[in-house]
Order: C-alpha cells, then structure tokens, then sequence
C-alpha cells in the first residue's frame, strides 16, 4: 500500500492501462539496445543515448511523411481496422435502443474453430464499450461496431482514439528534444567524489556464471532431443554446465 493505488489498481487506472495487466514497451527497447549488451558502462551509456536519438528522429520523420502523402491514423490502425472491417460484413446487428446506443451483433459460425465465431456481443455505443473489450483495449472500432456504423451509414472513425493518429506519434517523439553531448575536452573540471572499482569484486578470466531460477521450461526444453545444443564439427550433444543456466 506504499505504492499510490492508480499505479497498480485497474479500478483507479482512469483507463490509462486500457484494461492490460502488463506492457511490455521494456522489452521491446531491450531488443533495440542489443548492442550495449556487456560493453563498459561509458560504452554503455552512450549507446544508449545515440540509440535513443536515432529512435525518436526516425519514428518523428517517418509519421511527418506519412502525414504529407494525407495519411491520418499509422498504418498498424489501418491494417487491424481493414481486418475488422472485413470481418464486420459477416455480423448481423439487432437494434434494441437507437436513441441509447444499445445494439447486439451476432457473429457467423467458425468452422475451423469451435471457440471462435457464433458469439452474440452487446454493444453500447453512447458508453463506448463492447462485450468483446476490443473497443475498449484498443481504443478503436471493432468489427461489431463496424457493423453497427454501417447499418446506420456512421463513420467508424469517430470511434478512434487520437492516441492513433500520426500527429499524436509526432507531437509524442518530438517532445523530448535531445542535444548533443560536447566533446569530452570541452567539459567542466569536476571537483565531486571520485568512484574507484572494488579489486576484490572483479571478475577473473574464466567465464561469469550466472545465477538463474530454473522453471519448468528449462527441464521442458532439455527433455527434447531437437532442442539440446550440439556441437557444429562432430554433431555430438554438448555437455551444459548447471551454473550457467
């Protein structure tokens, strides 16, 4: 309870999270700082930042481009919509409150699948919500909302979050204006403390164990011949050490 509750209560969120428990935008920066993976700290630290500038310009001057050729929302927005909208001429829609928004959309049979498909959702247009949870996760109109719009000749993009637009990825890359660092000549005498490694903490020649929880997936994975490691010049398994896991 030390940590404020909107930062880990979904009934607090004020619908920020969009009803997902985790959001792996870490992750996937980790794979664009691959590079900086076991370099020294300075090295470290200056990939990172190039790595950053290099980022945001690209993601900035790529969404102006598209906005020049009259592009409005990023091409992820429009695949899914065009998905959804493909899906929605297969929906029929029960109208129950024209005046309140409140439709049911039945979906067609999924023959290729027994959980997909024959579902009867009940949408809310005024509230802006659907049974499915699409509409509110993805803050853009599902296919039973496709459908209800073009049962009654609406534009369905009414329904998109400005989150979706390439002026929101302009206005959000260029907000942190990054400058260059001068040259390390140019800096200022420091006069603070100075760090000096510890002599005893510092790694020998041999290779660095790491230390690792094994789970299930690791005895998962040992237990399938195809996925044990060989060596390339005889073929024969390799031997795996159990404290490098």
């Amino acid at each position: 309870m030390a940590i404020l509750i909107d930062r880990w209560s979904f009934a607090h969120d004020g619908g920020r999270r969009y009803g997902t428990l985790t959001r792996n935008v870490s992750e996937s920066f980790n794979g664009v700082l691959k590079d900086a993976r076991h370099l020294p700290i300075t090295a470290t630290v200056m990939t990172t930042f190039f790595k950053s500038v290099e980022y945001f310009t690209d993601k900035a001057s790529k969404a102006a481009s598209k906005m020049k050729s009259g592009q409005i929302y990023s091409n992820f927005a429009i695949d899914k919509y065009e998905h959804w909208r493909q899906k929605a001429r297969q929906h029929w829609v029960t109208v129950y409150d024209k005046v309140m928004g409140i439709y049911s959309v039945q979906t067609l049979v999924n023959p290729t699948s027994p959980f997909k498909g024959n579902h009867m959702h009940i949408v809310r247009l005024n509230e802006r919500t659907c049974t499915c949870n699409k509409l509110q996760q993805w803050k853009m109109p599902c296919s039973h909302v496709i459908a209800i719009c073009s049962y009654h000749n609406l534009d369905p993009l009414q329904y998109f979050s400005d989150y979706w637009k390439l002026q929101s990825n302009i206005d959000r890359y260029m907000t942190l204006a990054f400058q260059p660092v001068h040259d390390e000549r140019y800096w200022p005498e420091y006069f603070g403390d100075k760090i000096v490694p510890d002599k005893d903490r510092l790694w020998g020649k041999e290779r660095p164990r790491v230390n690792r929880i094994r789970n299930e997936m690791d005895e998962f994975l040992e237990s399938q011949p195809s996925q044990k490691q060989s060596c390339k010049m005889c073929g024969n398994a390799a031997i795996i050490d159990e404290h490098v896991q």
